[in-house]
């Protein structure tokens, strides 16, 4: 289980400087760790979708600015980093389902994600009560997995390098490992939950649900 302590203590070992007992203590270590750890783990947020961050919520509505645009705007989470997609409650996955099917439930991934935007602190959509699945902006330490907490410790040492260490060399070697780290948390990350870009329905789709011509 990861921990601020636990990422600041790996960090630190990478570019062999003492362990911290607090990141609050009065150290040059603790000090730096202060300094970069909220905006590694910022950045470590956004290099994908993580399966552990990941969030849904049911948006609140707004007034309408944009209604030759968009049927609905919805306010935006305030923890919200990065909107994944918008999604239907259950009941309209039943009830609104395309004539032609059928299709794995929720038969709507079939389709490809519905259109959206953000702007203005807003998400605009023509869905109706809208569901938002969406990257969070921060998280506990405990539920980041183990990949991508080795990750961000080594992003974290690449910033402890020069000003605990004084070493360029160090620096640049430790971006050469952090990079390929971070590759291997996304790839790991992104293999337990896959998604699948989809922007119609196929013809092989078609045929085994029997709706193809002769002639096609």
């Amino acid at each position: 289980m990861a921990s601020q302590i636990g990422i600041c203590n790996e960090a630190l070992s990478e570019i062999a400087a003492d362990p911290i007992n607090s990141i609050e203590e009065a150290s040059t270590s603790a000090f730096y760790c202060r300094m970069h750890y909220a905006s590694v783990l910022e950045e470590v947020l956004s290099w994908t979708d993580w399966d552990w961050a990941l969030r849904r919520v049911s948006l609140a509505v707004q007034v309408n600015d944009r209604p030759g645009e968009w049927l609905y705007r919805y306010g935006k989470p305030a923890d919200m980093a990065e909107a994944v997609r918008v999604l239907p409650t259950v009941t309209e996955q039943v009830t609104s389902l395309p004539v032609v099917g059928p299709y794995p439930f929720p038969a709507w991934d079939a389709l490809g994600k519905l259109p959206f935007i953000t702007a203005n602190g807003s998400i605009y959509t023509n869905l109706v009560d809208a569901i938002l699945e969406y990257q969070v902006n921060s998280v506990d330490p405990a539920v980041i997995d183990r990949f991508a907490a080795r990750a961000a410790a080594l992003e974290l040492a690449t910033r402890l390098a020069m000003p605990i260490k004084k070493s360029r060399e160090l620096k640049s070697d430790l971006i050469k490992q952090a990079e390929v780290v971070k590759q291997r948390a996304v790839a790991e990350s992104e293999n337990r939950s896959p998604r699948i870009e989809t922007d119609y329905v196929s013809a092989v789709e078609y045929a085994r649900m029997g709706y193809m011509n002769d002639g096609l």
